[in-house]
Protein backbone atom coordinates (compact mmCIF):
# COMPACT_ATOMS: atom_id res chain seq x y z
CA UNK A 1 0.00 0.00 0.00
CA UNK A 2 2.79 2.28 0.87
CA UNK A 3 4.76 1.49 -2.26
CA UNK A 4 1.72 1.93 -4.73
CA UNK A 5 1.25 5.78 -2.86
CA UNK A 6 4.73 6.09 -3.53
CA UNK A 7 4.69 5.50 -7.25
CA UNK A 8 0.89 7.57 -7.23
CA UNK A 9 2.88 10.86 -5.45
CA UNK A 10 6.25 10.04 -8.25
CA UNK A 11 3.75 9.93 -11.31
CA UNK A 12 1.76 13.15 -9.62
CA UNK A 13 5.10 15.21 -9.85
CA UNK A 14 6.39 13.98 -13.22
CA UNK A 15 2.90 15.24 -14.64
CA UNK A 16 3.49 18.66 -13.27
CA UNK A 17 6.87 19.04 -13.93
CA UNK A 18 6.12 18.19 -17.70
CA UNK A 19 3.09 20.59 -17.82
CA UNK A 20 5.59 23.03 -16.67
CA UNK A 21 8.02 22.85 -19.79
CA UNK A 22 5.91 23.85 -21.88
CA UNK A 23 7.37 24.64 -25.81
CA UNK A 24 5.31 27.35 -27.10
CA UNK A 25 7.06 29.98 -28.76
CA UNK A 26 7.23 33.38 -27.16
CA UNK A 27 3.72 35.74 -26.99
CA UNK A 28 4.00 38.94 -29.13
CA UNK A 29 3.71 41.84 -26.19
CA UNK A 30 1.60 44.56 -26.83
CA UNK A 31 2.87 48.08 -27.05
CA UNK A 32 2.65 50.10 -23.77
CA UNK A 33 2.53 53.63 -26.27
CA UNK A 34 2.02 52.95 -29.97
CA UNK A 35 4.73 53.97 -32.20
CA UNK A 36 3.92 56.71 -34.31
CA UNK A 37 4.36 56.24 -38.51
CA UNK A 38 6.30 59.28 -38.63
CA UNK A 39 9.31 57.16 -36.49
CA UNK A 40 11.58 54.62 -38.14
CA UNK A 41 10.52 52.22 -35.31
CA UNK A 42 7.16 51.61 -37.23
CA UNK A 43 9.48 50.04 -39.76
CA UNK A 44 10.11 46.64 -37.22
CA UNK A 45 7.34 44.55 -37.10
CA UNK A 46 6.91 41.29 -34.64
CA UNK A 47 8.82 38.45 -35.85
CA UNK A 48 11.89 39.93 -38.10
CA UNK A 49 15.04 39.28 -37.48
CA UNK A 50 18.09 41.45 -36.34
CA UNK A 51 19.16 41.37 -39.98
CA UNK A 52 15.82 42.65 -40.75
CA UNK A 53 15.77 45.45 -38.25
CA UNK A 54 19.35 46.71 -39.03
CA UNK A 55 17.92 46.78 -42.71
CA UNK A 56 15.25 48.97 -41.36
CA UNK A 57 16.68 51.36 -39.18
CA UNK A 58 20.20 50.93 -39.46
CA UNK A 59 22.35 49.69 -36.23
CA UNK A 60 21.66 50.55 -32.49
CA UNK A 61 22.69 52.96 -30.74
CA UNK A 62 23.43 50.81 -27.75
CA UNK A 63 22.19 46.70 -27.05
CA UNK A 64 21.76 44.39 -24.01
CA UNK A 65 21.26 40.95 -23.00
CA UNK A 66 19.34 39.34 -20.59
CA UNK A 67 18.06 36.19 -19.23
CA UNK A 68 14.60 35.80 -18.61
CA UNK A 69 12.53 33.59 -15.67
CA UNK A 70 12.43 31.03 -18.08
CA UNK A 71 16.07 29.89 -18.00
CA UNK A 72 15.48 28.84 -14.45
CA UNK A 73 12.83 26.66 -15.19
CA UNK A 74 14.11 22.94 -14.41
CA UNK A 75 13.72 20.80 -17.41
CA UNK A 76 12.16 23.70 -19.79
CA UNK A 77 13.22 23.36 -23.00
CA UNK A 78 11.03 26.13 -24.96
CA UNK A 79 12.37 29.59 -26.00
CA UNK A 80 12.56 32.48 -24.75
CA UNK A 81 14.80 32.07 -22.18
CA UNK A 82 17.13 35.21 -23.15
CA UNK A 83 16.34 38.18 -24.41
CA UNK A 84 18.34 40.88 -26.16
CA UNK A 85 17.34 44.97 -26.23
CA UNK A 86 18.13 47.24 -28.88
CA UNK A 87 18.16 51.10 -28.04
CA UNK A 88 17.89 53.81 -30.33
CA UNK A 89 18.40 57.41 -28.74
CA UNK A 90 15.31 59.53 -28.99
CA UNK A 91 13.08 56.31 -30.45
CA UNK A 92 12.97 53.77 -28.24
CA UNK A 93 13.64 49.77 -28.21
CA UNK A 94 13.19 47.21 -29.90
CA UNK A 95 12.88 43.81 -27.79
CA UNK A 96 13.93 40.30 -29.56
CA UNK A 97 13.83 36.95 -27.93
CA UNK A 98 17.04 34.83 -28.50
CA UNK A 99 16.55 31.18 -29.83
CA UNK A 100 18.20 29.13 -27.50
CA UNK A 101 19.50 26.63 -29.98
CA UNK A 102 19.98 28.53 -32.58
CA UNK A 103 20.80 31.49 -31.04
CA UNK A 104 19.04 33.65 -33.54
CA UNK A 105 16.90 37.01 -32.47
CA UNK A 106 13.22 37.74 -33.45
CA UNK A 107 11.23 40.73 -32.40
CA UNK A 108 8.84 40.54 -29.94
CA UNK A 109 8.03 43.67 -28.53
CA UNK A 110 8.37 47.44 -30.14
CA UNK A 111 8.81 50.20 -27.02
CA UNK A 112 8.57 53.60 -28.31
CA UNK A 113 9.89 56.42 -25.99
CA UNK A 114 11.25 59.76 -27.65
CA UNK A 115 13.12 60.46 -23.97
CA UNK A 116 15.29 57.53 -24.32
CA UNK A 117 18.81 58.99 -24.50
CA UNK A 118 21.53 56.87 -24.86
CA UNK A 119 24.61 57.19 -21.93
Amino acid sequence: MVRMKAIFVVALLALVAAGCASKEPAAPEAPAVPVPASSPLAKVELGMTDVDVRKAIGEPDTSRSYMTGKAWIPYYYGSDTARTAWTYAGQGEVIFSRNRYSGGLKVIRVDYDPSVAVE
